[in-house]
């Protein structure tokens, strides 16, 4: 892409922003940005108004690696949300109805159910956090939530398509053909 994905123009500042925004106008308790590789430029581009910054030191083992660097931040967090950088079209409202599942009925985890499958973000207690950092294989997150359920994981219906996860310059120019600004 010729750049760290999360800097891609979107909507007047970057993907990354844009959903840094999104987490910071919700109801989240704590918002911890977590970077890694090109930490330095990522970090230099954000647009912060209450969320912190922490750096993967040990990126290259992968998302679960993020997870714990994140955890470490809000080590008392009774529920940690994760959404993703790369996926902007999760938006303040669907960050507020999961603050409101943990609020209501604490569950062990939670994923998001579009009209088209499970995509983020996840809502992982306390228990399941500690559970899930014990995991090492690739998608493990993925595996431990959605394909092999390793509890009580319950589904919160959202209205719509998935977000887009933007990975390749195929799926960034198909997230801007959906109306977004670049």
């Amino acid at each position: 892409m010729g750049q760290p994905k999360q800097l891609l123009p979107f909507e007047g500042s970057t993907l990354l922003n844009f959903v840094i925004a999104q987490a910071e106008r919700s109801r989240l308790d704590d918002v911890v940005v977590v970077t890694g590789a090109n930490a330095a430029n990522v970090e230099a581009s954000l647009d912060l108004n209450r969320a912190t910054v922490a750096r993967n030191p040990d990126y290259l083992r992968g998302n679960m690696s993020s997870l714990a660097t994140g955890a470490d931040v809000v080590p008392k967090s009774d529920a940690v949300l994760l959404l993703m950088g790369d996926m902007p079209g999760v938006d303040t409202a669907v960050i507020d109805r999961f603050v409101d599942l943990w609020g209501e009925e604490q569950p062990w985890a939670a994923v998001a159910s579009y009209q088209d499958g499970i995509a983020h973000p996840f809502l992982l207690s306390a228990s399941a956090l500690e559970a899930a950092l014990e995991l090492e294989q690739p998608k493990a997150l993925w595996t431990f939530l959605v394909a092999e359920p390793a509890g009580d994981v319950r589904q919160l219906e959202v209205a719509g398509p998935r977000p887009r996860d933007v990975d390749t310059p195929e799926d960034y120019a198909a997230l801007l053909a959906e109306g977004w600004r670049a």
